[in-house]
């Protein structure tokens, strides 16, 4: 018990410092992303950190097996590296064991992250959904420039707006011209409102402009002939830049997508591919112990780069094989789980092949 607290705390210390790193290194890169779309005026600034937050319990699940996977190869490396795993092979601490405890490290990383893909995953993506549904009001109500003639569409809609109480949304005398396509001459439709907010329907997720108190004009240029109609409420919608949630998958709860074997290809590939995350954390667990041997000569950190390339080939297949399952071009029943076989093939020969040179 004492050897595996020793291993769990030299595990566990690299494993924190190394997935801070490389969560700060992709969560910058989301930020440049994020930022980017708010200066093209595709996203509010005030929406960028909360969608930040929301990215970082999936990011955290996605990086934790590649930092469980390098925290063992360093950890490991370093003991044999300074002679300990040495004398812990004297003391009957064999390579067996070593694999065993590290299962053990390895289990609880994965439940970690289980309870993220599992039950986490669905519930950020729908609040992600939502505040990116949301975006369209928001980014059209901080684009609204009180006293100046601003076009949309094209220039087929033009709108003015005297002034905007930012807090509430509501904008006083508001102007909107909207060119009519009528099949025989353009017309233009000119609405004048005493005041306008924004509202979103729940139902069709589209944003709608509310102006009350107006007068609506219709009628073609150069016509005398004007439609002059009062109205006390105008419903009209406007386009502006949205989002949308191109795989829905990703919102299902886990008993939305049972069983394993779901006949719909698309559900079965995301829940192997919960499921395989974790599963992940194992297979290189088994993996890591026998490559991280190294001779005092070589360093701790000689194992490193074929680490990260046997890391980058097992994620690529995971990503293949799911594409591949919900492309319909693999049965559902063999899916994922023949990337993880393979890997643990290979675990299997690599810990022979360490038995080998040590017998």
């Amino acid at each position: 018990m004492l050897i595996f607290r020793y291993l769990l705390k030299e595990v566990f210390i690299t494993l924190a410092s190394l997935t801070a790193i490389l969560i700060l290194v992709f969560m910058s890169n989301e930020f440049v992303h994020y930022l980017n779309l708010a200066a093209s005026g595709h996203l509010p600034f005030a929406f960028i950190m909360k969608l930040m937050v929301l990215e970082l319990p999936n990011l955290v699940a996605l990086l934790l097996p590649l930092g469980f996977f390098i925290s063992l190869i360093i950890a490991y490396g370093r003991l044999y590296a300074d002679s300990e795993m040495v004398v812990m092979n004297a003391c009957g601490y064999g390579p067996s064991r070593l694999v065993f405890q590290s299962l053990l490290m390895g289990s609880m990383v994965s439940v970690v992250i289980l309870m993220i893909t599992l039950w986490g995953t669905p519930y950020i993506e729908l609040e992600r959904a939502k505040l990116l549904r949301a975006t369209g009001v928001q980014t059209l109500m901080q684009a609204i420039i009180p006293g100046k003639f601003q076009s949309t569409s094209g220039g087929r809609q033009v709108y003015y707006v005297e002034s905007v109480n930012r807090k509430n949304g509501i904008a006083q005398h508001v102007f909107l011209a909207r060119l009519a396509d009528t099949g025989v001459k353009p017309q233009w439709d000119i609405l004048w409102a005493d005041k306008a907010y924004l509202q979103s329907d729940s139902k069709t997720q589209e944003d709608n402009v509310i102006l009350q108190k107006g007068r609506v004009y219709q009628g073609q240029p150069g016509h005398a002939d004007y439609q002059i109609a009062e109205f006390e409420q105008y419903r009209a919608r406007l386009p502006h830049p949205s989002f949308i949630v191109k795989n829905a998958v990703r919102t299902a709860y886990v008993s939305d997508l049972w069983p394993i074997n779901n006949p719909d290809p698309a559900k079965s590939a995301e829940l192997q591919w919960r499921f395989s995350i974790p599963l992940m954390v194992l297979m290189l667990t088994i993996i890591a112990v026998p490559l991280s041997r190294v001779s005092p000569r070589t360093g701790k950190f000689s194992k490193l780069i074929p680490a990260i390339l046997i890391f980058i080939v097992y994620a690529e297949l995971l990503f293949i094989a799911r594409n591949w399952l919900t492309a319909g071009k693999i049965p559902i029943w063999l899916g994922v789980w023949w990337v993880h076989l393979l890997f643990v093939v290979v675990g299997a020969a690599i810990f022979w092949r360490d038995r080998v040179k040590l017998s």
